[in-house]
């Protein structure tokens, strides 16, 4: 019986092998096989304990690289075990109720992997030796051929197919493990030449700072951008513009289907999470020890005290610690503000209605030691939890009618636009506690990522490349400095910059060519035509300005 689970794991293996999509695939494929092959049996001295292992690890991998797809809508690389070994992401990677069987499956397979064949005869220890040349000789390529720059745009050009061969992924996208600055080609002193034409916007005075409240919205996107046959979705004025409404566009995000931290660090950083390559997933480690810059901090020297308030806890995905590098002074959990859960506990169903009341206690200063003797302006991020899947079925609510959609697929659609319709009740009643307390303010909210859901999706209102990374920013105020909305697209990067001149808080000088980018580019950055602007763009923050380093 082990030899035949042995040859079908080998055949397995084989098939993954032959099955891919890229010339420099099968070299790293077949490099990989003989890495894993070669390490356990110079250690065990066993063959048969060496190829169960290195056959039953590509399957390990393969299968954790569809997962990640299923449920992240992207590949696996290097990156992703900085998250999985982190013991603190546990509860949210396993939110998934049938990701728990499959992770549970694969932890099984991991372990067969590992203690399989262990009684197997172990022969000479020259075999041994060989075994480890080999090894060592196997890494040396790998490392060398990982620079290679045909290997290298391989796999860049890659990545936009889902990045489906997973064996070209972990072996190209090693060599993002150790941070280093990303370096793009440019003339920077172009960029600055259009710089200068960007007018400067007037500042608030000190006594009349606002408060600022940005609500990161998960999972939202404006059910009114879908294209349905026929639906009864009620009006979202959230999303319709007010009296009050001061920037209403929608918005270039840098991920799908979760990520969630992409977003916040486009947002507080501002800088896209795809500047940097392969790191891009587990930026909240890696890439913000590093920043010498960011919006946060702009916020910090202009005298603002910053909160975030997050239904998570605060090591997970590294928030805490993150968030203190981008430059926060504070960050809570609503079960430190009274609700009844042990701080211990990811809250998944909290509702956005309850997360209002908090922000509003922080706003107050009730209770909180923390800010009983802040006098500063207030800058408070908070985010949603309510709006994230899962998804229910729930019945055709809003008699969504589209050819294609499945009875199942359009009863979770509802639940999904049901939670959107009691968000928009929380953020415009929000919005009027904002207005009664009779002070300054500025009040904004965005969309982190779409969702996906199995049977049920619809086409868009809009027409962008890449419409699945597209959602929504509308920033409301009471302010009355003159700002006028110049577009209507924006890249979330570019966000901070625009609360800024929205405020009328000075900006430093990362955050001045933040906002001159946003005009010169009409919002936009990887979407951004002009390629010789944007390329000056990056080469200026990044070889001159050095934000990151």
């Amino acid at each position: 019986m082990e030899y035949i689970l042995l040859a079908l794991f080998t055949l397995a293996a084989v098939i993954f092998i032959i099955n891919s999509h890229y010339r420099w695939t099968y070299f790293f494929a077949i490099a990989q096989f003989v890495l894993f092959f070669s390490l356990m049996f110079s250690v065990t001295g066993q063959w048969q304990r060496g190829l169960n292992f290195a056959a039953v690890l590509f399957v390990v991998l393969m299968l954790f690289h569809r997962l990640k797809i299923h449920f992240y809508k992207q590949p696996l690389l290097v990156s992703d075990f900085f998250l999985v070994f982190d013991w603190r992401n546990w509860e949210t990677l396993l939110h998934y109720r049938s990701a728990i069987f499959a992770i549970a499956g694969l932890i099984g397979l991991l372990v067969y992997a590992v203690m399989g064949w262990s009684s197997a005869e172990v022969i000479s220890g020259e075999w041994q030796l060989l075994a480890s040349a080999v090894l060592f000789f196997t890494i040396f390529s790998i490392c060398h051929y990982s620079k290679n720059k045909s290997a290298i745009k391989q796999w860049l050009d890659s990545l936009p197919d889902d990045g489906r061969d997973v064996f070209l992924n972990l072996p190209m996208s090693c060599r993002g493990v150790f941070f280093k600055p990303p370096v793009f080609e440019g003339d920077a002193d172009y960029f600055l030449k259009q710089k200068q034409q960007v007018a400067d916007y007037p500042l608030t005075a000190q006594a009349e700072k606002p408060d600022i409240v940005v609500w990161l919205q998960e999972s939202t996107l404006n059910p009114h951008s879908f294209v349905f046959e026929s639906a009864d979705i009620p009006p979202m004025t959230m999303y319709e513009n007010q009296a009050d409404t001061k920037f209403n566009s929608h918005l270039r995000v840098h991920t799908l289907g979760g990520a969630t931290w992409k977003s916040e660090f486009a947002f507080l950083s501002g800088l896209p999470s795809t500047d940097f390559g392969a790191m891009a997933n587990a930026v909240f480690y890696s890439v913000v020890p590093h920043l010498q810059y960011s919006f946060i901090q702009n916020l910090k020297v202009q005298g603002y005290y910053c909160v975030a308030l997050s239904p998570f806890t605060k090591g997970n995905y590294n928030a805490k610690p993150a968030y203190d590098h981008l430059g926060f002074d504070l960050m809570l959990q609503p079960q430190e503000l009274g609700y009844p859960v042990p701080l211990s506990k990811n809250l998944w169903t909290i509702g956005s209605d309850e997360m209002s009341q908090y922000v509003q206690k922080i706003l107050q200063k009730e209770g909180i030691p923390a800010l009983e003797k802040v006098q500063q302006p207030l800058f408070v991020y908070v985010l949603t939890m309510r709006e994230h899947g899962p998804y229910h079925d729930v019945g055709n609510i809003f008699n969504l009618q589209n050819q294609g959609f499945t009875q199942k697929g359009t009863g979770e659609l509802n639940d999904y636009i049901q939670r959107i319709v009691k968000l928009n009740e929380v953020m415009e009643e929000f919005n009027q506690y904002m207005k009664n307390r009779h002070k300054p303010y500025v009040l904004a909210y965005f969309g982190d990522h779409q969702i996906s859901i199995n049977g049920a999706q619809p086409a868009y209102q809009f027409d962008y490349p890449n419409p699945n990374y597209i959602t929504q920013l509308v920033v409301r105020s009471n302010l009355q400095n003159g700002f006028k909305q110049q577009q209507d697209f924006l890249d979330l990067a570019q966000a901070g910059g625009l609360l800024l001149e929205i405020a009328g808080l000075q900006a430093d000088e990362f955050m001045q060519a933040n906002i001159a980018m946003r005009k010169l580019s009409g919002g936009k950055l990887q979407d951004c035509q002009d390629e010789r602007l944007l390329a000056g763009y990056r080469n200026y923050l990044y070889q001159q300005l050095k934000v990151a380093k």
